[in-house]
């Protein structure tokens, strides 16, 4: 009995190598991958810059107030409440590629298992996400509190509430990216997926958080992605409408297996 049950488990590792090592191949024929990638990197380091530019030039004319309220994390960190849309639709892009030239139906008919694909295409995903994330968090949070020492207080990796909150914005984006391809399973079309990451991400925390206080629906505030998000990464006092940290993990990794959930009955129960 037990002889069996290993080399089922040793079968089934088997494939899954096997698809990892294909599905490898063809995110690393993606085209628009690197471009993606090189835009966040631009976007997020360029913005992080820019703002702390701006309170390195203005902050002896910036009144007390001001001073006091001054959190160089948070303030250097402040692109982490648009980049996710990036990774997003990087992540939907490594699906959504695949059902727009046909070559899914390929990859189902060599591999049958087609929840066995979505995993492998869900590891990539979520190991370049995370590893880019990371890198791109890290150059933005250094460089940033480059630009404000000299005039504005800066820290360091180092400093209390740094690291967690670098570490803790790379992690968002890369569940970020996690969200997007699971809803391109769902979507199967880029420009759905996108719109779609674009309205759960953006779109939606405004709208929901807009409503009149009589509707019971604000109550979903704290736990919709992006202020889960937000609170992953933010490092100064959080505002009582937000999840704690170790919530806002936990949220998010509920979104993300939730939409998996779907997506995966969306791909065995239709044709490709």
């Amino acid at each position: 009995m037990c002889a069996v049950i290993e080399r089922r488990t040793a079968a089934r590792s088997a494939r899954l190598r096997a698809a990892v090592v294909a599905e490898w191949i063809k995110v690393r024929s993606l085209r628009s991958l690197p471009t993606a990638l090189l835009a966040a990197a631009v976007f997020s380091i360029g913005l992080a810059v820019l703002v702390c530019a701006s309170f390195h030039a203005r902050w002896d004319a910036l009144p007390a107030e001001r001073h006091r309220a001054f959190d160089p994390i948070d303030t250097n960190l402040g692109f982490l409440q648009i980049t996710p849309v990036f990774f997003a639709s990087l992540g939907a892009l490594v699906i959504t590629s695949e059902y727009g030239c046909g070559l899914i139906r390929g990859t189902f008919a060599a591999t049958p298992q087609r929840g066995l694909v979505i995993a492998a295409k869900a590891l990539l995903v979520g190991v370049i996400g995370w590893i880019a994330a990371t890198a791109i968090t890290c150059a933005a949070f250094l460089l940033g509190q480059g630009r404000l020492a000299g005039a504005a207080p800066h820290v360091g990796l180092g400093s209390p509430g740094a690291a967690r909150a670098v570490l803790g914005g790379g992690l968002y984006l890369a569940l970020a990216a996690l969200l997007g391809m699971f809803v391109g399973v769902l979507a199967r079309s880029t420009a759905v997926a996108v719109s779609g990451v674009f309205a759960i991400l953006l779109v939606l925390p405004t709208m929901v958080d807009n409503l009149p206080h009589k509707f019971l629906w604000r109550l979903t505030v704290p736990y919709l992605p992006s202020n889960l998000g937000l609170s992953v990464w933010h490092h100064g006092h959080l505002p009582p409408d937000l999840a704690r940290p170790g919530v806002g993990v936990l949220g998010l990794v509920a979104w993300v297996v939730a939409i998996a959930a779907l997506g995966t009955v969306r791909v065995r129960k239709r044709d490709a």
